[in-house]
């Protein structure tokens, strides 16, 4: 569900969104206008066509789609818990984070996030460098909605993370706000489902085999490591920085 790059803050609106877009299914269905359902609407009117007599009953088909939107809100449910917590990294200057929100985030002192917010919501300053932030977060959503309407997913990669946006915002900040900032990495470290668990598990299959007898765990991790970064090191500088073997 999360890509390479999102934050779980994008996520979360997207979770929200589908049950928002479940909630409208679920009142188009009990009024029977299927707005939204054009092929069960047409089915629906050709079988009235043959037999005006004919009871459609879209009880079953709503009572499908609110347990589906039920259990959506369980499996989401600490994504709402919070949701002040994860518009921190991109609106600190306007969410208001409880000591409920920070118990997720081990070592973190709630005085000195309380002391380290109110500094960075009266600094005009500090608090320009989020209304940047978004401003080019707005971008890259517009070039990806364009890219996206004309399929183009290959240009879609090649787009500026939204991770690593936000974390050059943090970096620009002093550290002063230490606390505000190691918030903010915790949230982006945070992701919603186990793809890249299931991406690791991937790669390591593909490396560790039995042809390949003498990997030990110090090249394994390195190897995992080269494939799970986009990192894109310059082989050509590297090798100039080696000394050459030179035959005899």
């Amino acid at each position: 569900m999360q890509g390479i790059g999102n934050t779980i803050l994008s996520l979360q609106q997207a979770v929200f969104a589908f049950e928002t877009k479940l909630e409208l299914f679920i009142r188009d269905i009990e009024s029977g206008r299927l707005l939204h359902f054009e092929t069960l609407r047409v089915y629906r009117e050709d079988c009235l066509a043959r037999d005006p007599a004919h009871h459609f009953d879209l009880r079953q088909l709503a009572a499908f789609t609110s347990d589906l939107l039920m259990s959506f809100k369980s499996r989401f449910a600490d994504f709402r818990r919070h949701a002040d917590l994860f518009k921190v990294i991109t609106h600190p200057h306007v969410c208001t984070v409880d000591a409920q929100n920070l118990s997720v985030i081990p070592g973190i002192s709630i005085g000195d996030f309380e002391l380290e917010a109110a500094e960075l919501k009266v600094s005009d300053m500090w608090v320009s460098k989020f209304f940047t932030l978004n401003s080019e977060l707005e971008s890259l959503a517009r070039q990806r909605a364009e890219l996206a309407k004309e399929h183009k997913w290959a240009d879609m990669r090649k787009l500026q993370r939204e991770d690593n946006l936000i974390l050059k915002t943090w970096n620009e900040l002093p550290a002063t706000f230490s606390t505000l900032r190691r918030v903010s990495v915790a949230v982006l470290t945070m992701f919603g489902s186990t793809y890249t668990c299931e991406q690791s598990f991937s790669h390591l299959n593909n490396i560790k085999t039995n042809l390949r007898s003498r990997l030990t765990d110090e090249s394994l991790n390195a190897c995992m490591k080269l494939n799970l970064t986009s990192y894109d090191p310059n082989y050509k500088a590297l090798s100039k920085m080696m000394q050459q073997q030179k035959s005899h």
